[in-house]
């Protein structure tokens, strides 16, 4: 997944980038259609990266999560719940189909947590995060694509 950012301020080797809202929407390519689609621009987010390619404040630089990575956050936040609703309705189905549906609700409850928390813990990992790919606009705007 690549991201478009602009670099808010430096901290000790980190760039703070805003990827989403605010500033960050001047440097995506498809800004007009949050709008189009939500009917409001999206909430300002921003993403603290090594700044690997010594990107300055006000630079135009581009973000990458690895497809794999993207992958497996995606298989976990959505697989897991539905598995374990699934599992907590088979199990549960015994009792009647009340029994049944409260299973399922169950599991998806506990599908939803285990989800929760295996993202916030791969999160931690520097694998999982992004990395600066790209300076695409240099502050005083000159180009320069760096990767």
């Amino acid at each position: 997944m690549i991201h478009r950012g602009i670099v808010q301020e430096l901290i000790r080797g980190s760039a703070i980038v805003a990827v989403g809202g605010g500033e960050g929407c001047s440097a995506c390519a498809s800004r007009g259609s949050c709008v189009a689609v939500n009917g409001r621009r999206p909430e300002k987010k921003t993403v603290t990266v090594d700044n690997i390619l010594g990107a300055s404040a006000g630079d135009v630089v581009e973000l990458e999560l690895p497809v794999s990575v993207t992958m497996q956050v995606i298989s976990i936040t959505f697989l897991v719940p539905v598995a374990l609703l699934i599992a907590g309705y088979w199990i549960m189905m015994p009792g009647g189909s009340n029994h049944g549906a409260i299973g399922a609700v169950g599991g998806l409850a506990a599908g939803m947590i285990i989800a929760l928390s295996a993202n916030r813990l791969l999160g931690k990992r520097s694998s999982y995060r992004m990395k600066m790919t790209g300076i695409l606009e240099k502050q005083c705007g000159e180009t320069e694509v760096v990767k």
